[in-house]
């Protein structure tokens, strides 16, 4: 071959590959008007076949059919409402439904078609009161909360995952700045030794504080006449246990003189009844700073309609749910008679790295088994996760291990013989997310996860439907 043509060749190819690789150093820029894309060798070809791949599993999921068989015994007690019977659901979940999201606007559905008055179980406490709607909830500070997500062997949550004890003092977080020790014989020589590197600034310290108080203890709650909510109390049941033969609670309603009521001593689940002779639109209790007995929530209802527990958990899986001692879930289900549990859980597990989901599927068949003998007969709704966008570039793509996730919930609900709802297909599939997050108006928040009310109440339309379908 001609030399003459060889030695350019060769010069052109090398420049080439230098110039590649400085290429690759050069970082991307996409600010302002000006935006450079870093290069990447055969990155395009990769990226390509990387969201091919992606694309039809998120497909692939987003075609599993919905199973809703096993609801067979839920529409029949709907059937029954209708006649001035009584049906209520169990919906657990984790920041998602926080602040009575999807839960306010099935809630209103479902009563308007079948009737009812009431929001349901609330807590004593809650991080998301001051977001919640639907009904008005402030409380003094010190109140010890305990969660299934704390490991504490003194106290064992109810069926809504906290117990709540009055104290005298609360707990406050703080952070102490901690001493940098530096060696002051220590010296630098500047034209042999580099400039020295300043010392790292430690963490600081996080402490838990008591700070005690001389008040009690107490809890309001206030009707709100809105979508969801209710414009007054009817029927009011306070739940607690581990009282004392000694232990009461004062009770005021629509800001009348306090009345004092005796507790029943014991460590299971008891009922105290404080449903007013007419309705009111505010109750308040207030219990003794040193008497530590256990308290669960408060049910606004009536004996008639239906009702929807929202019992969320911010960052729980959905997995141990037997951290909930069974004799607590029976007591509950002795007292407030459910007829449709209903689990959505799946986002606090979900990693874009993650390819297995076993040991999701082994911890979730063990809720189910664990609801199942705890409250037999009573149905179970699996509501898969929905999709979660992660940020591709300058684009919000689904996370890749979504689809995997939703097929894995697919299958524990058919292991396990309950109804599964597929929210990822009813959102759109593939890049709903992003989709809901860009309309107009927004339908979920900038986090590309999360729900915002106007999303949450689309959930709860979709769902109705879905709780309403005929035989």
């Amino acid at each position: 071959m001609n030399k003459d043509f060889i030695r350019p060749l060769i010069l052109v190819i090398c420049t080439i590959l230098v110039l590649g690789v400085i290429a690759q150093l050069i970082p991307g820029c996409e600010q302002g008007k000006f935006k450079l894309k870093p290069f990447r060798w055969f990155g395009h070809l990769k990226s390509i076949g990387e969201t091919d791949s992606t694309s039809a599993a998120v497909v692939k999921a987003a075609q599993i059919d919905s199973h809703l068989l096993p609801l067979e015994p839920f529409w029949e007690e709907l059937n029954k409402a209708r006649e001035g019977g009584s049906v209520r659901i169990a919906y657990f979940g984790d920041s998602i439904i926080e602040g009575d999201l999807i839960t306010a606007r099935l809630r209103y559905n479902l009563q308007q078609q079948y009737g009812g008055k009431g929001v349901g179980l609330v807590p004593i406490t809650s991080i998301t009161a001051g977001f919640r709607q639907t009904i008005r909830h402030s409380f003094a500070p010190n109140f010890e909360t305990i969660s299934l997500m704390t490991k504490d062997g003194a106290a064992a949550p109810g069926l809504g995952g906290y117990v709540f004890i009055p104290r005298n003092y609360y707990i406050v977080d703080k952070a102490i700045e901690t001493k940098v020790e530096t060696d002051s014989t220590a010296i630098t020589d500047s034209l042999s030794s580099p400039e020295p590197k300043p010392e790292p600034k430690p963490e600081p310290v996080k402490t838990k504080t008591r700070l005690y108080v001389d008040t009690a203890p107490w809890v309001e709650y206030s009707a709100v006449s809105i979508p969801g909510g209710a414009d007054n109390f009817q029927q009011i049941r306070l739940f607690y246990s581990n009282a004392s033969s000694a232990s009461t609670v004062s009770v005021s309603m629509d800001g009348r003189a306090s009345t004092q009521h005796r507790l029943s001593a014991g460590n299971g689940v008891q009922v105290l009844n404080l449903s007013p002779a007419s309705p009111v639109t505010k109750i308040r209790l207030t219990f003794n700073a040193l008497d530590p007995i256990h308290l669960y929530g408060v049910s606004f209802d009536n004996p008639t309609g239906v009702y929807v527990d929202n019992v969320s958990v911010r960052g729980y899986s959905g997995m141990y749910f037997n951290a909930i001692p069974e004799d607590k879930i029976k007591a509950f289900q002795r007292a407030l008679d459910y007829d449709l549990i209903i689990l959505q859980y799946g986002e606090n597990v979900s990693n874009p790295g993650t390819t297995d989901y076993s040991f999701y599927h082994k911890g979730m068949i063990k809720t189910v088994n664990y609801l199942k003998q705890a409250m037999p007969d009573v149905p179970i709704l699996l509501i898969s996760a929905h999709d979660r966008s992660v940020r591709k570039g300058a684009d919000y793509v689904t996370s890749p291990d979504i689809p995997i996730l939703v097929t894995t919930q697919a299958k524990i609900a058919a292991d396990t013989k309950s109804a599964f709802w597929n929210l990822l297909d009813a959102m759109g599939g593939l890049n709903s997310m992003r989709t809901w997050v860009q309309s107009n108006p927004p339908l979920a928040s900038k986090d590309f996860t999360h729900f915002n009310r106007a999303g949450a109440d689309k959930i709860g339309d979709q769902l109705t439907k879905v709780l309403n379908k005929s035989k």
